[in-house]
């Protein structure tokens, strides 16, 4: 069963909603402290260096993290349409965007658990009653609760309520997606920080500059994660590049990212409404 709301598929193309590159392009075996430090923080143990991020590496030593994948389908025929990323935050439930399910009625979510890969129907996927495209081409209220079938053997990640995300804060970005426009998306997460650059009621902005990574398409949905000595907790979703940058920017530098704004009393109302149970921080 469905409960979306509905915004034209024209609409998503003319919006330029490509999403974002953890990592775009190759890199070197092996990783320093800090490096390896952003895998370890999203639950994994090992990793693999890339240019601006890291390849969290699975194996059987107990990794497992929030950062899922979601396989999405079309109900009608059970074709795979697309997939996305997500954050577990319940049991039973997957934080994600509500663009993902323009063309999509339900999802299968791939949790890695103890290096083996499981797969866990949804039972439902409700988007935000309040999606919608403004007149600039800018998603509000762009998240979607993934309820599932079964229990996920992952951990729930809390959402930051207690604080709002600040401006010139490192963040880490983790997905599934693509390393590059218009490449393959990878097969293990992958992780990176960021610096918070713009902070609204309704958004919070990285930039693809310097050294920091960046998502690309497949990571839509993704959380935007802060850690403290309390560790993780989710202050955004993955919604779109900023209208303002070109096609040929996106997933390159130069690439500017607008995640959804889980502090927004919208977003957090409906959040806590679906999952009750929802760690908050």
């Amino acid at each position: 069963m469905r409960e979306r709301s509905t915004v034209s598929l024209k609409n998503i193309v003319l919006s330029g909603l490509v999403v974002a590159a953890m990592g775009c392009g190759g890199g070197s075996d092996g990783s320093s402290g800090e490096e390896a430090a952003v895998c370890s923080a999203i639950g994994y143990s090992k990793s693999l260096k890339v240019a601006d991020g890291e390849q969290c590496l699975v194996d059987s030593s107990g990794d497992t993290s929030s950062v899922v994948k979601l396989f999405l389908l079309d109900d009608d025929d059970g074709s795979l349409v697309g997939s996305c990323t997500g954050a577990v935050i319940s049991p039973t439930a997957v934080l994600t965007a509500a663009h993902c399910f323009i063309s999509a009625d339900s999802a299968v979510v791939r949790v890695v658990a103890n290096g083996t890969k499981v797969d866990v129907p949804s039972s439902r996927v409700v988007t935000h009653p309040g999606f919608f495209l403004g007149s600039e081409g800018v998603f509000f209220n762009d998240v979607a609760v993934v309820h599932t079938s079964s229990q996920l053997p992952a951990p729930a990640a809390p959402i930051l309520l207690s604080r709002a995300p600040e401006v010139g804060e490192v963040s880490i970005v983790a997905g599934y997606g693509q390393t590059e426009n218009n490449g393959l998306a990878v097969e293990d997460v992958v992780a990176g920080r960021a610096i918070i650059r713009i902070v609204t009621d309704n958004h919070v902005r990285i930039d693809f500059r310097g050294e920091e990574s960046h998502p690309c398409q497949g990571d839509s949905g993704g959380a935007l994660f802060i850690e403290d000595d309390s560790g993780l907790a989710i202050v955004g979703v993955v919604s779109q590049s900023d209208p303002s940058v070109s096609e040929e920017q996106v997933c390159s530098k130069g690439d500017m990212t607008l995640y959804s704004n889980t502090q927004s009393s919208d977003i957090s109302d409906f959040i806590t409404s679906q999952v009750p149970g929802v760690l908050v921080r």
